[in-house]
């Protein structure tokens, strides 16, 4: 029988020698790897708090911009007759009708 470029493997592959190099440019490879996927979970871990961090600060900024448009409201509605003589200035949050005299 004929073998055209391709050997037989024995039953058992205690004959199979590799060179000392291939076998640390593996092992270097492996440890490379593992220290890559390590480092990308550590990454995505930072980025899953720094994502809770961000959703906490704008639900702060929700709270503190509700406090605001009342302010403003509040505002607008008690100098409303004040606001109506300014010509410059737009009223968008007062909901009182100024009263004229």
């Amino acid at each position: 029988m004929q073998h055209t470029g391709l050997t037989r493997l024995s039953g058992s592959m205690t004959d199979l020698k590799l060179p000392v190099a291939l076998v640390i440019a593996m092992a270097a490879q492996l440890v490379a790897a593992v220290w890559w996927v390590s480092k990308q979970a550590h990454t995505i871990e930072v980025l899953q708090q720094d994502v809770v961090d961000m959703r906490a600060y704008i639900n702060s900024m929700d709270i503190d911009l509700e406090a605001l448009i009342e302010f403003a409201t509040f505002t607008e509605n008690r100098w409303a007759e004040e606001y109506s003589s300014d010509m410059t200035y737009e009223r968008v949050f007062g909901t009182k009708e100024p009263t004229v005299e």
